[in-house]
């Protein structure tokens, strides 16, 4: 008889043991229903508040790491800075976060993780408070910093969390509602960093937007978790390095991010400078433009994903390839544009398409490496993608704008999301062989050996 499953101490208190042939009925979902022409899950309670916490959670995270975005004008005139430099403020937050993340990936895989998210969450809310006390630049870029510790924290071990308590199946659907929470807390962090900055300042908008993290780093903390993690032991660092597949998510990762910061970081200021807008002007109809379109983008991305994935071994992976490739061109035009209208219609179509990869592409990461490596395995994929990526755009684009002008550094960005859309077709490819190359070796058997006498 199976003996009950121990949580090896990588659990808190709240995770209660389970039989190792209980783990998939627990994760199960029961057979589902169709509301709007989608398959809708029918999930178990403590599921549904594990996805409900951890994706508010990460709204929470975006929503203080970008909020500052929309802060530059007033900010430039506070501390009479360059656009590169403010640029820097936004890669601080990247760059250390991008460190952060390999270690506490790698605790995630054989600790608490629940402790961990915990911690994660009341540190960057204490330094997103602690921002608005700052009276130099320098103050300031210190604690950007603490906060992209703090969230290094977070999104290793919660994504593995979901990764472990929702059936496989409906892998891609669940990370897309995680990654929701992040587009949200963009999204909401950019209009209301213009809007409050407007109405309260720009330190008092730090101050109200510190507080709700202590309430959910508590939430996290309570959590009932009835599955326990892996028991296997986590496989070598170096053999996630062996995966092709998962060697060109990294790459692709790299440059779709590095798109998306670009047009997050100087969207606001390119609609101010090229169309007129003034701050709350700008943040407020790009946050609902970018809103709307994210999450039909993340949602629909998820349930495509899924569906072709149920068809094909690699339909997330080309669900993020198209989705990419098709969504390119309207990128362009919203940058070279110069009516207003047609900013925000191919801005609108744009967001709806290049964000259709965010669940796929965690779902593929977890397809693709052993489960006790899923921590750690995504976690590298946010050092790659944050410190190549998130971190060099904001800089680079306001290099580029110093130069000649913020229109130049946004396409670079352009060209960037189409590198990334032929990075996931290749991995779709590679998908592809490798699926081929299992199935000719399971049909192909050696013959029977003639049996002695």
């Amino acid at each position: 008889m199976d003996q009950p499953a121990q949580a090896d101490g990588r659990g808190s208190s709240t995770i209660s043991p389970v039989l190792p042939n209980q783990r998939e009925v627990l994760t199960e979902a029961r057979p589902g229903f169709r509301r709007l022409g989608l398959e809708w899950p029918r999930f178990s309670g403590w599921q549904w508040k594990i996805l409900l916490v951890l994706t508010l959670i990460n709204l929470l995270n975006y929503f203080d790491r970008l909020i500052i975005n929309p802060m530059f004008p007033f900010l430039k005139e506070e501390f009479g800075v360059s656009d590169s430099r403010l640029g820097l403020l936004a890669s601080a937050v990247i760059l250390v976060h991008s460190l952060a993340v390999l270690p506490f990936g790698f605790w995630s895989d054989r600790g608490p993780r629940q402790k961990i998210m915990a911690f994660g969450v009341f540190l960057w809310s204490a330094a997103t408070a602690l921002s608005g006390v700052a009276f130099t630049f320098r103050s300031l870029l210190l604690t950007r910093g603490v906060v992209g510790v703090g969230e290094g924290a977070y999104a290793p071990a919660g994504t593995a969390m979901i990764s472990d308590c929702f059936p496989r199946s409906f892998r891609a659907r669940v990370q897309s509602v995680f990654n929701m929470g992040m587009l949200v807390g963009g999204v909401l962090g950019l209009a209301a960093g213009g809007v409050l900055s407007e109405w309260v300042g720009w330190r008092y908008a730090f101050y109200l937007v510190g507080f709700p993290g202590f309430l959910l780093g508590f939430a996290a903390y309570r959590l009932r978790v009835p599955v326990a993690p892996p028991a296997e032991k986590p496989p070598a660092v170096a053999s996630l390095l062996k995966i092709p597949a998962y060697l060109m998510v990294l790459a692709g990762g790299m440059f779709v991010v590095f798109a998306g910061t670009a047009f997050i970081t100087w969207g606001p200021t390119f609609v101010i400078r090229y169309h007129g807008l003034t701050v709350a002007q700008a943040a407020s109809w790009m946050g609902l433009i970018v809103l709307v379109g994210s999450v039909c983008g993340v949602l629909l991305g998820g349930y495509i994903a899924d569906t072709l994935q149920a068809w094909w071994p690699f339909g997330r992976a080309i669900t993020i390839g198209s989705t990419l490739l098709v969504g390119t061109p309207f990128l362009y035009v919203a940058v070279s544009t110069d009516s207003l209208f047609e900013f925000f219609v191919c801005l609108f179509v744009a967001s709806a398409l290049l964000t259709c990869y965010h669940g796929p592409a965690t779902a593929v990461i977890h397809d693709l490496t052993p489960e006790p490596a899923h921590s750690f395995a995504f976690a590298l994929y946010l050092f790659v993608i944050h410190l190549f990526g998130d971190a060099l755009a904001p800089v680079l684009v306001g290099k580029v704008s110093d130069l000649t002008e913020l229109r130049h550094g946004l396409q670079i960005g352009v060209a960037a999301n189409f590198v990334a859309a032929v990075c996931f077709l290749v991995v779709a490819g590679l998908i592809r062989r490798q699926s081929r190359s299992h199935h000719r070796q399971a049909v192909v058997k050696p013959p029977r050996q003639p049996q002695k006498p």
